[in-house]
């Protein structure tokens, strides 16, 4: 773990101020409270919380710790552009722009960071192996638990009416969403007891309220 630990610091000094200031830079003109430069911080403070989870059971490797830090801070940059679900296609464009145009050299696996931003919000989790140590499979599930809690509650409703969600419709809709995020998450990471319970009760919290709110319409 002091080795993990080292390495994950080695590379934030490497990339973290750089791709933050720039993640900030792109949110300045876009008004996304629940997706901006702080989300994406968020995810990457998740990300590193499931590479020392799985470093008990599997090698986890610079080129990994790289990845996930990449993909963890330019994910959702393409809801700059596009806040539809599709937005990791526009994501990835501009990660692979901001590395050639800034002449940063691109890591071994790099196509994977880039298959995993663009990737990152199928929540029919079609394209992610049974193997939790892809960065698909981390960047989908760190981002996953930015969505559980209170600040999840924040983050279903301003993005889904940015969508043009009616009120009425939005509990079900996030309930399935979410749902389908937390399944895939207890697929992941179950037998990681302690890990598993942390986030099964932070998704509750925010099942429960979406839940509530269905019954006073009702």
């Amino acid at each position: 773990m002091i080795e993990l630990e080292h390495n994950i610091s080695l590379i934030e000094n490497k990339y973290l101020n750089t791709f933050s200031n720039y993640c900030m830079r792109l949110f300045s003109h876009s008004h996304i409270p629940s997706h901006d430069h702080t989300h994406h911080l968020r995810v990457w403070k998740y990300s590193k919380e499931i590479l020392r989870t799985l470093s008990k059971d599997y090698t986890i490797t610079d080129n990994l710790i790289e990845s996930c830090l990449i993909a963890s801070m330019f994910h959702d940059t393409g809801l700059s552009i596009n806040h539809n679900e599709n937005h990791g296609i526009e994501s990835r464009k501009i990660c692979n722009n901001f590395f050639s145009e800034n002449s940063i050299p691109k890591p071994k696996k790099f196509n994977d960071t880039l298959n995993a931003i663009e990737k990152h919000d199928d929540k029919n989790y079609k394209d992610i192996n049974s193997s939790p140590e892809t960065v698909l499979s981390i960047i989908c599930n760190a981002d996953d638990l930015d969505a559980f809690g209170k600040i999840g509650v924040i983050r279903y409703t301003e993005i889904y009416f940015l969508r043009g969600t009616n009120l009425n419709d939005l509990p079900k809709l996030v309930i399935q969403n979410l749902d389908k995020r937390f399944l895939n998450f207890e697929r992941t990471y179950k037998q990681f007891t302690n890990f598993y319970e942390k986030y099964k009760e932070r998704y509750l919290i925010t099942r429960v309220f979406f839940q509530e709110m269905i019954r006073e319409e009702l």
